[in-house]
């Protein structure tokens, strides 16, 4: 055989193994590698969930799990089952001092929208997770379907026998319903802070209600059949800080676990407001109602990035959630009503109280907590606190349904056709509350050819009748 032929044929298997580098972002350029997995693992993640904090969920997604000792965790995942031909390592597990074991985040970039992408997580080394998968978000107008609740926390003030179960069914009926996405408004747990011995003398060992028994509970029970992880988009409330809760918490310091177990953009301080755009028809405001001292530094800081937030979305429905009603708070009123009145927002979601409620329309800046004549001139507000903690009562009020007794949560539909169907669903699956908000959408193009085209035609027709009238006048 010539040499110039053996040549070639080295090339033909050298140019495989150089195109398997894949570029990585939030760890390591790493070349992908066999699977070698190990199924006598010493230590594969105890839980695994799925964060969307970026605001470009269409293209990254946050990979998130627990081990009991820390190593170089790495994400394998691909287009098709059990062919996961990329890689992405991380830089190591994160802790606090109350909080056992570590968590490893790998964020995974430079993602096809509206994809199914399939995943292992863990380390050759340590074992793995079990194969999962996660879609991304879209970037064209397509159905949206995604559900906002919390307050799914234990209390150790008084006998609480149906807990965790309140708690574990309705996320399994969440997941029932297959959503894109959950916005989940605060009070995971009753400590967030988790010290070694609660505040009623219950060991940190004997303690029911942990981080640990949160995150396992959702990673059994919110997925879908076909093993798709629902993503979580968290919001902070009043629980994830420690008590006595200060008036200007350290976001290190006082609310460490929270912090190192969801990862958030750095804000000065890094601060857990954010915000997010699921397509082009929905943004979401994430705001942290746990900054307590109004006319701080911090406090200040949340308003004008609001601002500057609600002033640069352009879609079509504009939501907000946050873990306290705003309307009940007088400092919160004055802070962020202004703001969602100028954008009209069309939903806020919030918590902290254990019922459901929802609002008529409401214009604060015009007419305070009266209600308005249509959802065109104000924003509906939901209270969704129902999730597997205590219940308790309040007061009707400025409501038009509730406030409500019951575990819940909240399920939303946004149609190509600019149709918003809202659903309140118990834990039984009886329907507690719904309306449906119509918009007019604007006619949609792919990458903006159709205008191009028209325009291109357009033209074409005046030159020919140009063409024409100059002929027919010779």
């Amino acid at each position: 055989m010539r040499t110039d032929h053996w040549g070639s044929v080295l090339v033909l298997l050298i140019i495989p193994l150089m195109v398997s580098i894949v570029v990585t972002s939030g760890g390591t350029v790493k070349a992908a590698a066999p699977e070698n997995i190990s199924r006598a693992a010493i230590d594969p993640p105890t839980y695994v969930y799925l964060t969307c904090t970026s605001s470009d969920p269409a293209h990254t997604i946050n990979v998130n799990w627990r081990t009991d000792e820390n190593y170089v965790g790495q994400v394998r995942y691909g287009v098709t089952s059990g062919a996961h031909d990329k890689t992405v390592e991380g830089t190591g597990g994160v802790t606090t001092s109350t909080f056992d074991g570590y968590i490893h985040h790998v964020e995974l970039t430079g993602l096809n929208p509206d994809t199914t992408y399939y995943f292992i997580c863990g380390n050759p080394d340590n074992g793995w997770s079990e194969e999962l998968n996660f879609r991304t978000a879209p970037t064209q107008r397509k159905d949206i379907r995604f559900v906002v609740g919390g307050d799914s926390r234990w209390d150790p003030r008084y006998p609480y026998p149906e807990w965790p179960t309140s708690r574990d069914n309705v996320t399994k009926l969440m997941a029932s319903y297959n959503p894109d996405f959950a916005i989940f408004v605060g009070d995971y747990i009753w400590n967030g802070e988790y010290q070694t011995e609660d505040l009623y003398g219950y060991s940190r060992e004997s303690f029911p209600d942990s981080w640990d028994n949160w995150l396992r509970a959702w990673y059994k029970y919110a997925r879908t059949d076909d093993n798709r992880l629902i993503p979580i988009v968290p919001v902070m409330g009043n629980h994830e800080v420690t008590y006595p809760e200060p008036s200007g918490y350290d976001p290190m310091t006082d609310a460490s676990n929270y912090y190192m177990l969801f990862v958030f953009p750095e804000f000065p301080g890094n601060r857990a407001y954010y915000s997010l755009n699921w397509g082009p028809d929905l943004h979401i405001t994430i705001l942290d109602s746990e900054i307590l001292a109004p006319r701080s530094d911090s406090w200040n800081a949340q308003i004008e990035w609001l601002e500057q937030d609600l002033n640069r979305s352009s879609s079509l429905w504009n939501i907000a959630a946050d873990h306290r009603p705003p309307l009940d708070d007088a400092d919160l009123v004055g802070a962020w009503t202004p703001a969602f009145d100028s954008k009209h927002l069309d939903l806020v979601f919030s918590g902290h109280q254990h019922y459901y409620m929802r609002t008529r329309p409401i214009n604060y800046t015009i007419s305070g907590n009266m209600p308005v004549s249509s959802p065109e001139n104000g924003t509906i507000y939901v209270v969704s606190g129902g999730w597997g903690a205590p219940l308790n009562g309040g007061e009707k009020g400025y409501s038009a349904v509730g406030p409500l007794e019951e575990y819940h949560f909240t399920l939303m539909d946004i149609y190509e056709n600019g149709t918003l169907q809202f659903k309140a669903l118990n834990s039984h699956n009886d329907l507690i509350d719904n309306f449906t908000l119509q918009k007019e959408v604007q006619s949609q193009t792919e990458g903006g050819w159709v205008p191009i085209l028209l325009v291109a035609a357009a033209v074409v027709v005046i030159v020919c009748t140009i063409v024409i009238f100059i002929h027919l006048r010779r």
